[in-house]
């Protein structure tokens, strides 16, 4: 797994593709839940979707993709944009989350962060 520089992160979008980045777990009441951030461009605006779900792996469920959204009113994530510049999105979610910019992923290899926790 490599993280994606910024440069990256921007060519990713612009090619119409999502970044994504895991931002830790958490506990709702006596629940594992994880928060992470997906990143996607439409046609000029840079939008952000902040999930969070419960640890379904007790439940046999492996994939955080998968994992039970603990709003069901947002399993398709909370959206914060659209912005006209990476930036701005960025430093937007910097002021409500602990982002990185140096710890973006390509979409679909955020499994792979929660193997580590």
């Amino acid at each position: 797994m490599r993280y994606l520089l910024i440069d990256e992160v921007k060519a990713q979008l612009n090619r119409g593709r999502q970044v994504e980045q895991y931002l830790g777990e958490f506990y709702s009441d006596e629940f594992k839940c994880h928060r992470y951030l997906t990143i996607e461009k439409d046609k000029n605006e840079y939008i952000g979707f902040l999930f969070e779900v419960f640890d379904d792996r007790d439940e046999g469920v492996e994939s955080i993709y998968h994992f039970s959204s603990i709003e069901p009113d947002d399993m398709y994530g909370v959206e914060y944009g659209g912005f006209d510049e990476l930036a701005d999105l960025l430093g937007s979610l910097k002021e409500k989350f602990e982002i990185d910019e140096n710890k973006f992923l390509n979409s679909g290899y955020l499994d792979t962060e929660l193997s580590e926790d």
